[in-house]
């Protein structure tokens, strides 16, 4: 019994791995001679599959239709056709919402990163500028007592000996 389903399998397998290298051929063949814009809606010489769809990621199929079809191959073409649509109408809406989820979570990712990074930024600064108010302190207190003819008392930059004072032009 396990013999005659491994055979089975084998020859279904290799019945379907025939059609699609044909499929195959015949597309790239067509590919080089037809615009791949055509509707899935054109009849072609044999199943062809097309290139993948940016978001759904599926292969589109052109499935024959034999100018012999019976009632019997034209409903199971149809079937496909529909099974293919749902596919398709399922992994592209489950991709639009993936790419959105994924987006908003590299995003909210990224501010709860920067965010932690901007907290870290904000206590060292706020840390260097508490550190800074006792030698302004001091220096702004030193400079109030200094005799006013002493070097680097603020009339210095009364004299034109100031940074604003230079002439560039020299």
């Amino acid at each position: 019994m396990a013999l005659f389903l491994r055979n089975a399998i084998k020859s279904t397998w290799i019945h379907g791995y025939k059609r699609a290298m044909a499929t195959t051929c015949v597309a790239n063949k067509s590919a080089k001679q037809q615009d791949w814009s055509e509707n899935l809606e054109t009849p072609v010489a044999a199943d062809m599959i097309g290139t993948p769809d940016p978001i759904s990621n599926l292969r589109p199929v052109k499935y024959y239709i034999s100018p012999h079809e019976t009632a019997e191959e034209r409903e199971w073409r149809e079937s496909c056709q529909r099974v293919d649509a749902f596919n398709q109408s399922f992994w592209q809406n489950n991709n639009m919402l993936f790419m959105k989820a994924k987006a908003e979570f590299e995003d909210q990712y990224f501010l709860n990163k920067a965010y932690d990074r901007q907290m870290e930024y904000n206590r060292a600064w706020w840390k260097m500028n508490v550190a800074q108010l006792y030698p302004g302190f001091k220096a702004a207190i030193r400079s109030l007592f200094k005799p006013k003819n002493e070097p680097g008392h603020a009339t210095q930059f009364s004299k034109g000996n100031g940074f604003w004072e230079k002439s560039f032009e020299s």
